[in-house]
């Protein structure tokens, strides 16, 4: 049985200068940042403007480029300059992606005109979540506050300083599969993340929990695997590595077992396959084995050990290492009711070296997958 797990910290990351923190710790605990976000939200009745990119209008107006004046994208001509290549994507997709989500900014009076703030649900030690009502429609929202003092890892596009989170969430929240952002608020102390609430959905880790055995067949063992591999591969293709998959960054879906990734404050730029990444800020028991041994990790290869991890933790009912020892020392225990070709797809994503771990391509054209 697994037990839930919290996050180790962050490290300081070279390439990109920066760091990320995230925490998913689950208690209800009063949250740490409620003084400074009651006394924003306090402020908004004397008026204290907030600045907002509208997901509608931004993406209408990005999408007709061929008549507006020419804007200079210091991010895009930093990133080439650093020699930082997708050549596994199309041309310019994440930087001009980003670039274009933020070029047309609109200027909203404040978070209040717009939602209604409701429960608070729980909070991280680098974030705080609320439920919301957006008063439009009454639709129910999950509402983030980050902190800027706690925000380590910033991206600079169009001359602003944004949360790569925020930034890299929205490159990629329309794939199926990855939780979706309404809007994005920015005032004095934080950036408000407003997002796409499920209603009748459980995480993966209490989904397991809840299931016999804590453990699922293989038939929806594999419904699962396939989705978070096509979800990441789609993220990838994007531009963008998620680097903190684990059973409580996944929602289940109870009326349609359909998988839904949140939490992106871990996330990265993926810029090629063979570029590396010196920190990290995920969960130490899924720490793939060239990080602990050389500090190094390149996105693919490490998305897939994770992805090992969680099969072998859907199907075994607990997580296959619970140490950095365990994790270098590469003991699997497989149970043997599992198949044969279940046990060679495992095997195969957790692979010592991470040279002889399948492409997410080849991981959907394996014979598990296909059967």
């Amino acid at each position: 049985m697994s037990t839930r797990i919290l996050p180790v910290g962050y490290y300081h990351e070279q390439e990109q200068n920066a760091s990320i923190k995230s925490n998913q710790n689950t208690s209800t605990a009063t949250p740490s940042t409620s003084s400074s976000i009651m006394k924003c939200f306090n402020s908004y009745r004397e008026q204290m403007p907030f600045t907002s990119s509208c997901s509608s209008s931004s993406s209408s107006a990005s999408s007709s480029t061929s008549t507006e004046p020419s804007v200079k994208n210091d991010f895009l001509t930093s990133f080439k300059s650093a020699g930082h290549y997708l050549p596994t994507v199309d041309s310019l997709t994440i930087e001009q992606n980003l670039f274009n989500m933020v070029r047309f900014d609109i200027v909203k009076s404040n978070f209040c005109d717009y939602y209604q703030l409701g429960e608070f649900v729980r909070s991280g030690g680098f974030a705080d979540i609320y439920e919301g009502i957006r008063l439009s429609d009454n639709k129910k929202v999950v509402v983030k506050f980050i902190p800027k003092e706690k925000t380590k890892n910033w991206l600079m596009v169009n001359q602003k300083k944004y949360p790569a989170e925020v930034l890299l969430h929205k490159a990629v929240h329309e794939i199926q599969g990855v939780i979706h952002v309404y809007d994005y608020f920015e005032n004095a102390e934080h950036w408000v993340l407003v997002m796409e609430r499920l209603i009748n959905c459980q995480d993966l880790f209490d989904y397991l929990e809840a299931s016999d055995q804590g453990r699922l067949n293989e038939a929806t063992a594999k419904k699962f695997f396939q989705q978070l591999v096509q979800i990441n591969l789609a993220m990838l293709r994007k531009g963008v590595v998620h680097r903190d998959l684990k059973s409580e960054n996944i929602l289940v879906d109870l009326d349609t077992q359909s998988l839904v990734l949140i939490d992106f404050g871990a996330s990265a730029i993926y810029k090629s396959p063979v570029t590396h990444y010196s920190d990290f800020h995920g969960t130490k028991q899924y720490k793939s084995p060239e990080y602990i041994l050389r500090k190094r990790y390149r996105g693919v290869p490490s998305t897939v050990w994770t992805l090992g991890v969680l099969l072998y933790d859907m199907v075994n009912g607990g997580l296959p290492f619970e140490n950095e020892a365990e994790i270098t020392g590469h003991k699997l225990v497989l149970r043997s009711h599992i198949s044969a070709d279940l046990k060679n797809l495992i095997q195969r994503c957790l692979a010592h070296n991470p040279d002889r771990r399948p492409s997410l391509e080849a991981i959907l054209e394996h014979s598990w997958i296909k059967s």
